[in-house]
């Protein structure tokens, strides 16, 4: 063992500098002996390691003028410096065959005061993933209720270090070069000398917000990733000179910049519609949004019995197909689809989704269970005392007795409906056909536990 960091946490290989930082990893040890939010990967012939980088980040301003709505900022990195130690989690294929080449660069949502992301579902179809922790809450912790790395694991990772979020887009950036294709593989190699040939950055939400950012003023700079999908993105960025030391301010809003010479996807929930509607871009050569109708920015299994309840319709299938999409289209040049948007009364103050007879968005992509539908599907909740995030769960009603037999006489009536409206759905790229398994089954269930066929 070469070295060891500090507060007990240990890296069974070394530490290798690059030009602009140092790595060091796996790491073990701590308190919990195991990485924050890992998943077993192992049966799906995965391997996950954690890894330290620390060094010099910088922060970025504007040449001159605003964050204006286009996204088209003139920036350049400013003279601010500051040390940094950060982490990230890898989880690759632990053969290089099963390996297609891309690296998904996940930036850690951090808006419950702790770090939200790991990998799942397409991400671990041969792709690589690295979840990077980019922001100062999430090794900190919110100050009045600090629930960040450091507190989770005070061992493993008490010696991390942050200066504040102005310096998060240089260290995604940093993090970034140690994964893709021109980074060192002496002594420690991240991705265990797998031919990485393409780099994929992703963020949801919080993340999205910042990811924006990151490719209106920082992208042109570093040029480090290869294609970008924000989801449950509510169209928003975080100004530069609003992201010093973790502070918490109103965003704006602005679309992504036209001018983007590499392709990105977004993917949004019925949730985010009203928000990002002001911004919506048009779909272009390097560019595609989808807007998937019914689903919630946060969705919950479907309750087991007819209720009135939170909304269970997730958009997951569609970020899954997104990712596909983007891995294709820049390798091998194939365009995503462009699918509808959801239509939307813009002339009230705040702009209104359409909705049909049974109360479900118009327009937008539909999957099966809202082409074939057994509930009132909306993405927007109640703000509920006690909580604030209570308003993203959105809504779900089910259909009464005598509305469900007046649209399906019995279960094969539905699940006829519900198969024919998958088949749309994996024709047009929307649902992966290695999701459709899953889906029919859940299908299935519902139509035999709900007894369609007497009602």
């Amino acid at each position: 063992m070469r070295k060891v960091a500090l507060s007990m946490a240990f890296c069974l290989g070394c530490s290798v500098a690059t030009n602009a930082a140092t790595l060091t990893g796996p790491i073990t040890g701590g308190e919990r002996g195991e990485p924050f939010s890992a998943v077993d990967v192992a049966k799906l012939g995965y391997v996950s390691e954690e890894f330290f980088i620390e060094g010099q980040a910088n922060t970025y301003e504007l040449v001159e003028g605003t964050h204006t709505p286009d996204g088209k900022w003139e920036s350049k990195p400013s003279d601010n410096k500051a040390a940094f130690k950060t982490r990230m989690l890898v989880v690759r294929p632990s053969e290089s065959e099963r390996f297609n080449g891309t690296v998904i660069v996940f930036w850690l949502n951090v808006t419950a005061g702790f770090e939200l992301g790991n990998a799942a579902g397409e991400s671990l179809r041969g792709y690589a993933w690295v979840g990077v922790s980019a922001q100062k809450i999430g090794i900190d912790g919110f100050p009045q209720d600090p629930q960040g790395l450091k507190t989770w694991d005070p061992e493993r990772y008490g010696s991390l270090v942050h200066p504040g979020d102005a310096y998060s887009y240089s260290m995604f950036t940093q993090v970034a070069r140690l994964l893709g294709p021109d980074r060192h593989k002496d002594s420690i190699d991240p991705m265990g000398g797998l031919d990485v040939e393409r780099l994929i950055a992703v963020g949801a939400s919080q993340s999205a917000n910042r990811l924006r950012t990151y490719i209106n003023g920082v992208h042109h700079i570093e040029k480090v990733f290869d294609g970008y999908i924000p989801f449950i993105d509510f169209g928003r960025v975080t100004p530069f000179a609003s992201a010093i030391d973790g502070e918490r301010r109103r965003s704006n809003r602005a679309s992504i910049r036209a001018d983007l010479e590499v392709p990105t996807i977004v993917v949004n929930s019925e949730t985010e519609v009203p928000s990002y509607y002001g911004v919506r871009e048009e779909d272009s050569d390097q560019f595609r949004y989808w807007e998937v109708a019914g689903t919630s920015h946060v969705s919950v299994p479907r309750p087991a019995e007819p209720s009135s309840g939170q909304n269970w319709l997730a958009y997951s299938p569609v970020y899954n197909a997104a990712i596909r999409h983007l891995h294709n289209w820049i390798k091998d040049g194939v365009a995503p689809p462009k699918m509808p948007r959801i239509e939307v009364n813009s002339e009230s103050q705040i702009p209104e989704v359409v909705r049909d007879d049974h109360g479900n968005a118009v327009g937008g992509i539909r999957l099966p269970d809202l082409e074939a539908p057994s509930a009132a599907h909306s993405g927007f909740g109640i703000r509920q005392e006690g909580t604030r995030f209570g308003f993203l769960y959105g809504t779900a009603v089910d259909f009464d007795k005598e509305k469900l037999s007046s649209l399906y006489p019995d279960a094969e009536t539905y699940l006829e409906a519900w198969g024919a409206a998958l088949s749309r759905s994996i024709d047009e790229g929307m649902v992966l056909a290695e999701d459709a398994a899953l889906m029919r089954d859940q299908a299935t269930q519902w139509a035999t536990r709900l007894n369609v066929e007497e009602m």
